[in-house]
């Protein structure tokens, strides 16, 4: 097989009639095509992807540095520097609002003390009954009924209370470690704030700076790339032709093997068959001569493509000078006090997030614990409605009651300081819900993180392309101009490529010799070697070219001819 390397095919060199060394003579076409178009099409695809990745950095910077983007950028940081100013302030309200929510549990749970202390005065007068009830005869059954009940219900006040001292216990501790997160973040605000603040204000101007001194390499080395890109893709897409061109001599080598194998195969005596070759051959020849002119056609839009295109790389090599004096200078700074601001902001956002956690578990817990007081509720009227039967009882017994009324008299009156209790506790518990309502931190907008994020990384992008992208410019450029040169001169499509296909076709055309309709005894051969052909196809033209030496009512059948040749090219390629 030949490459782009290799001498021009001989053209004027005498054709061997025979079928073999025509399709020879073809394959030797099909190969230098294969080669050169493959390899000037890597480097066409290696020049277009150079080519796109500096579009690439100069979009990225022009994004970065744009003047809408660096206004916005300046608003952005100047913004963040007040949020972070504004950080110790914040954090001093929602320690006292932490603060405030811890003291308001400790008077709960002492309002809880005081109601455990009364339950447990409530089952010693419930023991005394059973205790008293003892040495009243055929009573102390009813007495001692009650006493077991009162302590039943006493249970169930005491475990209620139990609950409620265990949640509120785990609410101290969870305000215990938020506070002691907001210490250690006070002593970050400490080391940060002002300087951070202050030093992103002042370097925010620096990014106009910057954009003025490379807006305009960006622009022209951008214009210029841009043209460049477009040429080359224009030849990248011409190059299809390669690959069409192969695929059409593949098809007449096909035909020429069928041609080879249905004539052997005919039984026709040998005078009808070299008619049968000859019209095969005949229909071979045009779509080879079809297939050559195409080719040179298409070739020269490929050269007209990619003229000019080293003189617009040497122009990116101009700029080279331009862009190597520019440095990120403050860019980097910027980032990196970013960089300090996005980590504080971070444990700003979490201190927050327990803030919030803490108002949300308290907010659970108030309803929880605001059910669990109502149970004593029902714990009080219980004992104190045991107490009124219990007196009832202790007057019909006279004398013999009087002891007995005493002590219900007590468990009448501990329940109302029961009931006293449970309803300091409510108020105690709608005061907890009021300060965890507070804990909800409203100024969680004083920094937007998402914000932040996204101006570190445009100052971080900006700063890369300024350091790296434009930094291998010149490079870029003369490695992209080296490519296309060398795809430039792979390609001698019309000088040899384009003989050579012409030369297959003269080639075919004198094997089939004069044009001879006689049909007797071959139409047959002839017809059914040519269905075989046609299943090869896969461009229009080829149909079209077929259609026109098709027998009898095969031409009827044949798919209509298309566009002009020209005209399909551009369909398949552009």
């Amino acid at each position: 097989m030949q490459t782009a390397d290799h001498p021009h095919l001989d053209v004027a060199a005498p054709v061997d009639p025979s079928l073999s060394a025509i399709s020879d003579q073809l394959e030797s076409a099909r190969g230098q095509i294969e080669a050169r178009f493959s390899d000037a099409g890597g480097r066409l695809a290696g020049s277009l992807d150079m080519v796109g990745r500096l579009i690439d950095s100069l979009d990225h910077l022009g994004s970065a540095l744009n003047a809408d983007t660096v206004s916005g950028t300046t608003r952005d940081l100047l913004s963040t520097a007040d949020g972070l100013t504004a950080l110790p302030d914040a954090q001093h309200e929602r320690i006292v609002r932490m603060r405030r929510l811890r003291e308001t549990g400790g008077i709960l749970a002492s309002h809880i003390d005081e109601m455990r202390q009364t339950l447990r005065y409530l089952r010693a007068f419930a023991m005394n009954v059973k205790i008293t009830a003892s040495a009243i005869g055929a009573a102390s059954d009813e007495f001692s009924g009650f006493a077991e009940q009162m302590c039943s219900q006493l249970d169930v006040g005491g475990g209620e209370l139990d609950e409620l001292a265990r949640q509120l216990s785990q609410l101290d501790r969870q305000l215990s470690d938020a506070l002691d997160f907001e210490q250690v973040l006070s002593g970050k605000y400490q080391a940060v704030i002002p300087a951070v603040p202050d030093k992103l204000a002042i370097d925010a101007q620096a990014i106009g700076v910057h954009h003025a001194r490379i807006a305009a390499v960006t622009a022209s080395v951008a214009a210029i790339a841009r043209d460049i890109q477009m040429k080359v893709a224009r030849a990248l897409t011409a190059l299809q032709i390669g690959d069409i061109t192969r695929q059409r001599i593949e098809h007449v080598q096909t035909g020429l093997s069928v041609t080879t194998a249905r004539l052997a195969a005919s039984g026709l005596a040998p005078d009808s068959r070299a008619r049968a070759e000859r019209r095969l051959v005949r229909l071979l020849a045009d779509q080879m001569g079809d297939t050559a002119s195409a080719f040179e056609t298409e070739a020269a839009k490929v050269a007209q493509s990619l003229d000019g295109m080293a003189q617009d790389t040497a122009q990116i090599l101009a700029f080279k000078g331009l862009a190597d004096t520019q440095g990120s200078g403050g860019l980097r700074d910027l980032e990196s006090g970013l960089a300090q601001a996005r980590v504080l902001v971070g444990d700003v956002g979490a201190a927050m997030d327990n803030a919030n956690r803490i108002s949300d578990q308290t907010a659970s817990t108030v309803e929880t614990l605001t059910h669990r007081v109502d149970v004593i509720f029902g714990v009080k009227r219980d004992i104190q409605q045991m107490a009124i039967n219990s007196s009832l009882s202790c007057n019909r017994l006279g004398e013999v009651g009087k002891p007995l009324n005493v002590i219900a008299l007590e468990l009448s009156s501990h329940a109302v300081q029961l009931e006293e209790s449970a309803d300091q506790t409510l108020d105690a518990l709608t005061r907890l819900a009021s300060a965890a309502e507070d804990m909800t931190d409203k100024a969680v907008a004083a920094i937007d993180a998402t914000r932040l994020d996204s101006v570190s990384g445009r100052l971080r992008r900006a700063a890369d392309v300024i350091e790296h992208d434009l930094g291998q410019l010149g490079a870029t450029g003369a490695e992209t101009a080296r490519s296309l040169e060398l795809a430039t001169g792979q390609l001698g499509l019309r000088e040899d490529l384009g003989e050579t296909l012409h030369a297959a076709a003269i080639a075919l055309t004198e094997r089939a010799g004069p044009a001879d309709e006689t049909l007797a005894e071959i139409a047959d051969v002839v017809t059914a070697a040519m269905d075989e052909i046609a299943l090869c196809y896969t461009m229009a033209r080829e149909r079209t070219i077929h259609a026109g030496h098709a027998i009898g009512a095969a031409a009827d059948e044949a798919v209509a001819p298309s566009a002009p040749a020209e005209d399909e090219f551009d369909d398949l390629l552009f």
